[in-house]
């Protein structure tokens, strides 16, 4: 067992988190692949085996010593692959056996944060499942390890590849450590650049509250931390008129999206000024390009509305705070929860309960290409194997609304992940079917005020006037 090592930040505050509810699985995240080939099972148990000696987060438990919570590296760890058959399982008892297994709760001081599971409906037929806590892990990470899970596996079975350097040699090993990550973090938060980064966040979040969207029930004193999630697919005339709005503005397409999500939030909840997070990495250095880990941090973004406000204007501020916001990114979300005054609760962050993302699919990695394409299920040979994503519901219920938009070369996939405390399934389905209005409205006109987007369309309003209307008294008929 190594020495103590110090948590990030952000570590820190899902370790905050575990402590409150330890047997919650709103944390747990993940891959899956399905698997339509024949595997060799003792050279996918070396080949984790090989993967937890990679990556020293894989071998990594966690304790509070003294009142501080640390992370301990194990020399070995028993980190090994669960095999759970399930033979005659229909495609829906499997995604809930692939689901149930993703949410099963870590033991973070016994377990560590990782788990692999194949799940097998026969010696053709399988899922296999890394989970890992976000803690030790993200959306990154996530890929890496199946990556490099999948590249041990050929190398112990001479299965062949393709035939670039990467599947020659393998990946190149990790120049650094989670532990560097730590290290610079601080280094950079006691500099003046860490002041500098201070003093930007604070005026940002300066009065203005979080965005809240009107909720179907009151929030709960102590939440579920469950949640759903809703799918919207945008279709790929709107994705080319999208990019062409991003190009004609000068903007981002992210900032385009960003822009008339804040107008959305803004003609929802009548707020002038209010804030939204942005996830993002902060694995910036070559040293940390292969390292497993949490490298992520949440970027507050503010709206500012005023009657007059055009949708082409809400991106144009989009992108400068983009744009701005990269510049502070090392500056840890949780720290400024504190800084500012506004502390995490068992409720979630006081700063920002709506986050906002675009995650893109540009990689020269075939393995990640597959899993991350948005159009999903086409299946690839790898390693011997034939593989293809496997849709897994996760990170749902965090927060109480978090939009991810996926894109690929011609498609946008919307997911908007709610906390089943507060929203109804037919209030999200309305919510994205009014984001979706408001993306055609900014199309059709980026130069009108976002103040003129109705939220209903002419059905609707019908239906509402029509609402608590006394019925018309029936006519008595006339007797000849």
């Amino acid at each position: 067992m190594t020495d103590p090592q110090q948590l990030s930040h952000a570590q820190q505050a899902l370790w905050f988190l575990y402590r409150l509810a330890p047997d919650a699985a709103v944390y747990n995240t993940g891959c899956a692949l399905t698997v339509r080939s024949a595997v060799d099972l003792p050279a996918l148990r070396a080949a984790v085996e090989a993967l937890a000696e990679r990556h020293d987060m894989l071998r990594s438990v966690f304790h509070e010593i003294d009142g501080q919570a640390v992370r301990l590296v194990r020399e070995r760890h028993p980190l090994g692959l669960e095999v759970r058959e399930l033979p005659g399982t229909d495609p829906e008892g499997l995604a809930a056996a692939a689901r149930a297994a993703l949410r099963e709760p870590f033991r973070l001081e016994r377990d560590g944060a990782f788990r692999f599971v194949l799940l097998r409906r026969g010696e053709a037929d399988a899922v296999l499942l890394t989970a890992g806590h976000h803690i030790g892990t993200d959306a990154t990470s996530n890929w890496l390890i199946v990556r490099d899970l999948l590249h041990g596996y050929r190398r112990l079975t001479g299965a062949d590849g393709p035939q670039d350097a990467l599947a020659v040699a393998g990946p190149p090993p990790p120049k650094g450590t989670y532990a560097d990550h730590v290290a610079k973090e601080r280094t950079v938060l006691d500099s003046p650049r860490g002041a500098r980064m201070e003093q930007y966040w604070h005026q940002v979040c300066a009065d203005a509250a979080p965005a809240e969207l009107p909720t179907d029930r009151p929030r709960p004193a102590s939440p579920s931390r469950t949640g759903a999630t809703h799918h919207l697919d945008l279709a790929d005339g709107r994705v080319e008129a999208l990019r062409e709005l991003a190009r004609s503005s000068g903007v981002s397409l992210f900032s385009v999206l960003l822009g008339t999500f804040q107008s959305l939030l803004h003609r929802y909840s009548r707020q002038n000024g209010f804030l939204i997070g942005c996830p993002t990495t902060t694995r910036m250095s070559p040293v940390v390009r292969e390292v497993v880990g949490n490298f992520v941090n949440t970027l507050v973004f503010r709206g500012d509305f005023d009657p007059g406000t055009t949708f082409r204007e809400a991106a144009a501020a989009a992108d400068r705070q983009v744009k701005a916001g990269l510049g502070g990114a090392g500056y840890p979300f949780e720290l400024l929860t504190r800084t500012v005054n506004r502390p995490r609760t068992g409720a979630g962050s006081s700063l920002c309960r709506i986050t906002f993302n675009l995650v893109g699919t540009a990689t020269p990695e075939p393995l990640l290409r597959l899993l991350l394409d948005a159009d999903g299920g086409r299946p690839a040979e790898f390693a011997g194997l034939t593989v293809a994503p496997f849709e897994l519901p996760q990170a749902e219920g965090q927060l109480d609304l978090a939009v991810s938009v996926r894109q690929s070369a011609s498609s946008l996939a919307v997911d908007f992940r709610y906390d089943v405390d507060l929203f109804d399934p037919a209030t999200v389905e309305r919510f994205a079917g009014h984001f979706l209005r408001a993306v055609d409205a900014a199309l059709a006109d980026p130069d009108a005020p976002v103040a003129r987007l109705r939220l209903v369309d002419g059905a609707e309003l019908a239906g509402l006037m029509g609402f608590g209307a006394e019925p018309a008294p029936r006519r008595r008929a006339r007797r000849g």
